[in-house]
């Protein structure tokens, strides 16, 4: 039960059950309202095991690129690797499995799926992980595209058109990310310094530090907007008004005593509120 455990813990289930969560309310959202066509339970299970192959074995393979990382950081010392629940070796050849997986069945699914996987991987653990993380405080912008994939692959396996508004679902989530990680930095920002992490939030200044929340912040809130257009009803503006007034409330404490507390509360919102607006999209094509 223990190596169960630990094996749960390497493939990151909160990060990997939100990431499944836009793959299924973009597929739902596509297939009935977008794509034309009834709900397909075959190609909604095949593309979400895909999705969920794919994001188990990044996760996994991030963890193995940075287990010397985690090791520093109070945060993230509890890791398998860390902790040595779990040897290298096997949680590598375990991570290449899903991954390998994820693969297969992209590759029978056609073109698209593929380059959706290769973007969204490619960009996590080739650009993010292995290049840039540890040598570019921009090094999150490395690593949108990784977030937004599972957003993309399930309005395609729906079978609505990724152009405009797959796309532009996809886009939504990585501008979220950018929010969702400086937060995060910053909140834990002598932690990052001293393994070594030059997170744009952590390296600048206090006041820039947390201009550059606020700035992300402001991005988030105003792209949030730009699905309007295409709801049916007031259900989505009445909701994505609710959950951006609440992270501004919350950012407010960037300004006071504590804003490292704040920045942790502020990623702590974040970490729903995309699952959420897309869940509000999607509600809004029926009431």
């Amino acid at each position: 039960m223990g190596v169960l455990y630990s094996y749960g813990v390497l493939l990151k289930p909160k990060v990997t059950l939100a990431l499944l969560a836009l793959y299924v309310t973009s597929y739902i959202t596509s297939s009935l309202f977008f794509g034309g066509g009834p709900f397909e339970a075959r190609w909604f299970l095949i593309g979400f095991t895909a999705v969920a192959f794919a994001v188990t074995g990044s996760n996994g393979l991030n963890c193995y690129i940075d287990r010397d990382i985690d090791a520093g950081m109070a945060r993230t010392s509890g890791r398998p690797l860390v902790l040595g629940s779990i040897p290298p070796r096997s949680a590598l050849t375990f991570s290449l499995a899903m991954m390998a997986a994820a693969s297969v069945i992209a590759l029978w699914l056609g073109t698209t799926p593929v380059l959706i996987l290769v973007v969204g991987a490619g960009s996590y653990l080739l650009l993010y992980s292995m290049f840039l993380k540890r040598r570019s405080m921009w090094n999150v912008f490395a690593n949108a595209p990784s977030v937004a994939a599972p957003a993309w692959f399930g309005w395609l396996m729906g079978g609505a058109p990724l152009f405009p508004l797959g796309l532009l679902l996809g886009g939504l989530v990585a501008v979220w990310s950018l929010l969702h990680l400086w937060s995060l930095a910053y909140a834990f920002r002598k932690d990052y310094l001293r393994v070594g992490v030059p997170m744009l939030s952590t390296v600048l200044p206090d006041d820039r530090a947390i201009k550059s929340i606020n700035a992300a912040l402001a991005l988030t809130v105003a792209s949030s907007y730009l699905l309007t257009p295409w709801t049916r009803s007031f259900t989505y503006l009445v909701g994505v008004t609710a959950l951006n007034v609440s992270l501004i409330l919350i950012s407010r404490g960037l300004s006071g005593n504590n804003p490292r507390r704040a920045a942790w509360r502020l990623f702590k919102l974040s970490a729903p509120y995309i699952v959420l607006l897309f869940l509000a999209f999607m509600v809004s094509q029926v009431f």
